[in-house]
């Protein structure tokens, strides 16, 4: 159809042409009205001009006319012109030009394997490399605003069958710098327990989170605010709310054989509470600050009375950009953790120290300390320091060296190298570190 406005729009600048020609010599000899004013060549080029723009128009005509004439089969009958043109017009509708437009879920798995050489002999993992998990991720918008997120574990280490790790949908924008979780989730507890394990900096949560808060992440079912506070432009001040159900227990072994604490535990309805801040430090700086509360009923491992615990931490984090890649990470965390049984009541404490530096796209290095006591036993606690090498070959690919000298009430002080390869196909649009 555009060609064919072109062809008229030349056919009626060169009518207005020939006609200004004609009055012109209409008005220099009103006798002579037949006579040609133009060179007879340039008259002869300018009619074959026009029996070529009127052969593309008649072309053109007969082209539009095939196209509406043409029928399409569909379900066994034919579409007429007005059929045809209404799919035509939804062939191109912008939910056909690739998977996003086509509310395609974007689909990424991603897999580790770690393997340990230690000197604690109770240590049943170590001198061998397992797939210690593999992750399918299925995320894609459900509707304008509201996204949906689901990640299937399996732990073939661990003969585990495969398990829902998180399901949600987010509400983005229920109002002005408000969102609205549903689902089964991570919570929001300190700075790193919304993160997936191949999302750490370090091969193994530290010991404080893996005794008092959980082996990975605390997680339920329930739902949850996160509320952007209107502070200045760089100050950023987030305050998340939760309230969620059937909370997973961490593991433990007897004493005085302890491998680790037994973690949160919530086994019923527990309620979290983050507020954090991050503020702007120069031009390549950021400092951030946050604390954190969860609270709700546990049973105790060690003797199966219910009780109450409350988990609280502080966290600080300092990150400083360079050139190019250089990135400079200093972080650390310390956590309480307060149990209330039917006559007791005892707290158990640890932290982490923990400095990451980039020096390029593809390398960096950490130095990690961690200290821990254990609920079940408040007068006993461990500690280990570890050296981290990671070599990142690119987004999907890294692998990872940690070597680590600690220290525990069973087996007094150990030695252990941890490795840990992490690959992974799709976009990975999870959260990163």
């Amino acid at each position: 159809m555009k060609h064919f406005c072109t062809v008229i729009i030349c056919l009626i600048l060169f009518s207005q042409v020939l006609l200004a020609q004609g009055t012109a010599g209409s008005e220099d000899n009103q006798s002579t009205q037949d006579t040609i004013t133009v060179p007879r060549e340039e008259f002869e080029n300018l009619k074959s001009e026009v029996a070529n723009l009127q052969q593309q128009i008649q072309q053109l005509q007969n082209n539009q006319k095939s196209e509406n004439a043409s029928p399409e089969l569909f379900g066994g009958s034919t579409i007429d012109s007005e059929n045809a043109d209404i799919s035509t017009e939804t062939s191109q509708s912008p939910y056909e030009v690739g998977g996003h437009s086509l509310a395609l879920p974007d689909i990424s798995f991603v897999a580790q394997a770690k393997g340990r050489v230690s000197s604690d002999k109770q240590d049943d993992s170590r001198n061998r490399v397992r797939l210690s998990e593999a992750e399918l991720a299925v995320q894609g918008y459900v509707y304008p605003g509201v996204r949906a997120d689901a990640f299937i574990t399996m732990s073939p280490a661990e003969d585990e069958p495969a398990q829902v790790e998180e399901a949600y949908l987010t509400c983005i924008g229920v109002r002005q710098g408000l969102n609205l979780y549903i689902g089964k989730k991570h919570v929001s507890f300190g700075r790193t327990n919304i993160l997936h394990c191949h999302s750490w900096l370090y091969v193994n949560q530290p010991l404080a989170i893996r005794n008092l808060v959980a082996e990975e992440s605390v997680s339920g079912e329930g739902f949850a605010l996160s509320y952007i506070l209107p502070f200045k432009s760089n100050l950023h001040t987030q305050l998340d709310l939760g309230t969620w159900t059937s909370g997973e227990p961490g593991e433990s072994t007897q004493l005085p054989d302890i491998l680790r604490g037994q973690g949160a535990g919530f086994n019923n309805r527990f309620n979290t509470a983050r507020l954090w801040n991050s503020y702007a430090i120069a031009e390549n700086g950021e400092l951030e600050l946050g604390c954190s509360y969860a609270g709700g009923n546990s049973e105790d491992l060690a003797t199966s009375v219910t009780g109450k615990v409350r988990l609280t931490g502080l966290d600080i984090s300092y990150r400083r950009f360079g050139e190019a890649n250089r990135r400079l990470l200093i972080r650390g965390e310390n956590f309480w953790r307060r149990e209330e049984l039917s006559d007791t009541t005892s707290t158990a404490t640890g932290y982490y120290l923990f400095g990451n530096y980039r020096w390029d796209k593809y390398n960096s290095i950490g130095l990690l300390y961690d200290w821990s006591e254990f609920p079940q036993a408040t007068d006993l606690h461990e500690s280990a320091l570890s050296l981290i090498y990671t070599k990142q070959f690119s987004e999907q690919y890294y692998l990872r060296v940690q070597a680590t000298r600690g220290s525990r009430p069973d087996c007094g002080n150990y030695n252990e190298l941890l490795l840990q390869w992490v690959w992974g196909i799709g976009p990975h649009t999870h959260n990163l570190e």
